[in-house]
């Protein structure tokens, strides 16, 4: 039993040891010279039938989701198998060598390419690309690309948006009857994609489509936005300078800063909008944007109040009964037991500076609830997507 085992082990050692370059360049010259194999010839023999491609995307990295031209940048390479009937041989009659690598140059190549691309249509891969060849015929093409995309990005909610991405693959000059793509164990891999710090991948899908004159296969990409950055440096300061905003109302026009302060605040909000836009989507239709547009209308109605409520501060003229009572500064049934109706606001105490600040108190607390309830409807919009 003993001397048996040793004789199987020199026997494999034989043949592996037997395996030798020679052997190798007698393959290649059984393959493509004495077989007279040509690369132009779909390598079907029975060329009724179409060949079988067999697809896998392994995602490497997201590059660039750019809002404004609609692309999607990927990194990736795929996985492309079919059987080569040209290209099979006997393993034991060539050393046991089971396998051999080849530049895609020179057997057949499926002109396979990304449909939805944003460049020019080119083919995958490149002359220095090795295809690995099986004995059985089977052939393992891993082209790697930069894929340029298109993508339709919808940023209605801005910055906690997600977007749904197709990177579609096709046989561009061969029919359904010649060549079909396939899914082949995976889908879309990501073993080895690397974090973007901006996006992340919520899920991902991938199906086939076969139609009248062609098939394709489609790789999904559900991604998600992180938003913490935008959170911390856009949204949050535009609460605060809001709230700023609003406290213009809270001084007294006797102070002589309060149309300095109202301006002041302005001026901040609209440099910090004009920095702001720099990061924002160039497109329109978020309801951040709408938002900002939305404070920066307060910060305009602000001003305008301030304005107008400094000129009544410093008029000199008497206040009307009518907008005494309107401002209720007094009992008005004490004004029609007077026993001069045309009692003027001196004589009743009332001066234009308690009007302003009646004033202040109305327009402090309408615009507080204003921007609460454009605020809570806008976070709400946002966080419950």
């Amino acid at each position: 039993m003993s001397s048996l085992r040793v004789l199987v082990f020199i026997t494999l050692f034989i043949k592996i040891g037997a395996q030798t370059g020679d052997d190798v360049k007698h393959l290649i010259t059984q393959l493509f010279t004495t077989n007279d194999y040509v690369k132009q010839v779909r390598p079907n023999r029975n060329q009724l039938q179409p060949m079988i491609l067999d697809l896998d995307f392994f995602l490497v990295g997201i590059d660039e989701v750019d809002e404004l031209k609609q692309r999607l940048i990927t990194t990736g390479y795929l996985i492309i198998g079919w059987t080569d009937e040209y290209l099979n041989w006997t393993g034991a009659d060539f050393g046991e060598l089971n396998h051999l690598y080849v530049p895609q140059t020179d057997i057949w190549m499926p002109d396979i390419t990304l449909k939805n691309g944003f460049t020019k249509l080119e083919k995958l891969g490149s002359s220095f690309i090795k295809a690995k060849v099986e004995s059985n015929g089977q052939v393992t093409w891993m082209p790697f690309e930069v894929f340029e995309s298109k993508c339709t990005i919808d940023i209605t909610y801005f910055p906690y948006d997600q977007q749904s991405c197709n990177i579609i693959f096709v046989v561009w000059s061969s029919s359904v009857a010649d060549v079909m793509v396939t899914l082949w164990n995976n889908g879309i891999k990501l073993d080895s994609m690397e974090d973007n710090a901006e996006w992340s991948v919520v899920s991902t899908s991938a199906r086939e489509n076969v139609q009248a004159s062609e098939s394709t296969v489609i790789f999904t990409l559900n991604l998600k936005r992180s938003s913490n950055y935008y959170l911390m440096n856009i949204i949050i300061p535009i609460i605060l300078l809001s709230i700023l905003n609003l406290f213009t109302f809270a001084l007294p026009a006797d102070s002589g800063e309060k149309m300095g302060y109202c301006i002041t605040v302005f001026l901040s909000f609209a440099v910090f909008l004009t920095i702001v836009s720099s990061e924002l989507p160039k497109t329109s239709g978020s309801i951040l944007g709408y938002y900002l547009m939305f404070q920066l209308g307060m910060g305009t109605f602000v001003v305008c109040c301030t304005t107008v409520e400094l000129r009544l501060h410093h008029r000199n003229g008497d206040v009307p009964v009518a907008i005494i009572r309107i401002m209720k500064c007094r009992n008005v049934n004490k004004i029609t037991k007077m026993e001069h109706q045309n009692e003027t606001e001196s004589e009743q105490g009332i001066t234009w500076s308690d009007v302003v600040s009646s004033l202040d108190v109305v327009l402090f607390w309408v615009s507080t609830a204003m921007v609460i309830v454009a605020t809570i409807a806008f976070l709400g919009l946002l966080w419950t997507r």
